[in-house]
């Protein structure tokens, strides 16, 4: 596992390196993001722009409503594309929600259907899950970890371990959680939990952040 863990780390410094000659060149494509999370998740977003040099012309983030639940966060990302259509849309979600099943089942309704005639691709809905929350993958970007988790207050004290002064409401987490280096180790991270869930047959922790950072990246290109 060590020797695997090295490997994969070598292999995200190098694209790294190669995400950073990137800077400067033209923007393609669009997105829309839109966070279950009021400060957390929109606030690490913004940093990861900034990062990764996208404007927010091409990638529109949308924070969470006090108390807003799976199918609140769906609904409110149909509204949006209604009013401005993006190539894509994204939900960021805790899976603890309670009416995650629902929510998942709205993603599957096309917002905008295939139309050849009119050069329109498909667009759906595409989900952004960690369970059970958020910070587990503010959590990877200091070390692996595959310990069960139930709940936020499970995952609190474990990042808490390596960022004392978490904040939900800190608008500089990006960098607090180690900014670029930061983000390659949990891309690296997240792979081995992936890998290490598929031969426990567990769900948690678990985090869908690595596509949402490719699916940017791809806008970066």
């Amino acid at each position: 596992m060590q020797g695997n863990n090295n490997k994969n780390r070598k292999l995200a410094k190098a694209r790294h390196k190669a995400e950073r000659k990137k800077a400067g060149r033209r923007e393609r494509g669009s997105a829309l993001l839109v966070c279950e999370g009021k400060c957390t998740e929109p606030f690490y977003l913004q940093g990861l722009l900034k990062h990764l040099d996208i404007s927010s012309a091409s990638v529109e983030i949308i924070e969470g409503q006090s108390n807003s639940n799976a199918v609140a966060v769906v609904n409110r990302a149909r509204q949006r594309f209604d009013q401005v259509p993006r190539d894509r849309v994204f939900v960021v979600i805790d899976a603890e929600q309670a009416d995650l099943p629902r929510a998942l089942q709205q993603c599957v309704t096309p917002l905008q259907r295939e139309n050849k005639k009119k050069g329109l691709p498909e667009v759906r809905i595409e989900p952004i899950l960690s369970a059970p929350c958020f910070e587990v993958w503010l959590l990877l970007h200091f070390r692996f970890c595959d310990q069960p988790f139930n709940h936020f207050a499970d995952v609190l004290p474990e990042l808490e371990a390596s960022l004392p002064d978490y904040q939900k409401n800190d608008p500089a987490i990006f960098l607090k959680v180690g900014g670029g280096e930061g983000l390659e180790r949990a891309l690296v991270n997240t792979v081995l939990l992936r890998n290490a869930l598929t031969q426990t047959g567990a769900i948690s922790p678990a985090t869908d952040m690595d596509k949402l950072i490719e699916a940017l990246r791809a806008i970066q290109a």
